[in-house]
C-alpha cells in the first residue's frame, strides 16, 4: 500500500485490493484526523455493505453525503439463506451461502461499482472480512488476479483484526464465543472453496453474473475500471 494510502486513524482493515478498489472495516471508527485523510482519498463512491438495522447501531459517518451508498449484502428474511448461515462451519459456507442465496445483491453492488462517478471506490462492512472479502474476490478474479493473490488479500484480515477479536472475545461470555471461533480465522482456503464453488457450479464467474444480471459489456467495462486508479 503506497504511504499515501495508509490505514486512516481508526480503521484496522483498510486496504487497496485492486488500482479502483479498496476495502475496510466500519468507518464508524474513524477518528477526526481519519476522516480527513479518507477524504483526501477522494473515493468516488463509498459503498456500505450492512443491514440498516447494523448502520442503527453503528451509524455510518458519510451518511447523506453524495459518495456514500448502502447496499446490504445480506438477503433480509430469506429462509434458504438463513438456513444455510446455520448450517455454516466455515467462512466458505458463508460466502457460498451468499454466492447462492444473494446473487441479486452481489450483481447490484459490482453494478454500484461499475455506476459510481469516475474515481476509485470503496466498499466495507463491520469488520471488512466475509461480506467485504466476497465483493472484493469477486473483483479481483475479474480484474485477473491468481487465486493466490485473491487468497492473501483475504487472508490479510486476519492480522489486521487481531486485536478487533481479542477485544470481542472479552465482551462474550465462554459459550458465546465457542460459537463464534470457528468463524474468526481468515483461512485463504476459505475464499479459494468460495471461487471453486463458482467453478464447479457455472463454469467460470462470468456465467454466473451473467444469469443474474451484468452482461458481458458490462463485465468488461468493471474489468477495466477495477484495473484503473
Amino acid at each position: 500500500m503506497p504511504p499515501s494510502e495508509q490505514p486512516p486513524g481508526g480503521l484496522l482493515n483498510f486496504r487497496r485490493s485492486l488500482p479502483g478498489l479498496s476495502r475496510s472495516d466500519t468507518l464508524s471508527r474513524l477518528t477526526p484526523d481519519g476522516r480527513r485523510d479518507l477524504k483526501a482519498l477522494n473515493f468516488s463512491r463509498i459503498i456500505d455493505l450492512r443491514s440498516r438495522t447494523e448502520r442503527a447501531a453503528d451509524p455510518p459517518p458519510f451518511l447523506g453525503h453524495p459518495a456514500y451508498l448502502n447496499l446490504p449484502l445480506l438477503p433480509w428474511r430469506h429462509r434458504a439463506f438463513n438456513e444455510a448461515s446455520a448450517a455454516a462451519r466455515t467462512n466458505a459456507d458463508h460466502m457460498t451461502a451468499m454466492l447462492d442465496h444473494a446473487p441479486n445483491q452481489i450483481v447490484t453492488v459490482l453494478g454500484a461499482i461499475l455506476d459510481a462517478p469516475p474515481g476509485p471506490v470503496l466498499i466495507h462492512c463491520h469488520a471488512g472480512k466475509d461480506r467485504t472479502g466476497l465483493i472484493a474476490a469477486l473483483c479481483s478474479e475479474l480484474a485477473g488476479q491468481t487465486r493466490d493473490q485473491t487468497a492473501a488479500d483475504y487472508a490479510a484480515s486476519g492480522p489486521a483484526l487481531r486485536d478487533f477479536y481479542w477485544d470481542m472475545q472479552a465482551r462474550r461470555t465462554p459459550e458465546q464465543w465457542a460459537k463464534l471461533a470457528p468463524f474468526i480465522p481468515t483461512r485463504a482456503d476459505d475464499i479459494r472453496r468460495t471461487l471453486t464453488h463458482i467453478d464447479q457450479h457455472w463454469g467460470h464467474l462470468d456465467a454466473y453474473l451473467n444469469a443474474h444480471g451484468l452482461p458481458n459489456a458490462d463485465l468488461t467495462a468493471l474489468r477495466d475500471r477495477l484495473n484503473r486508479t
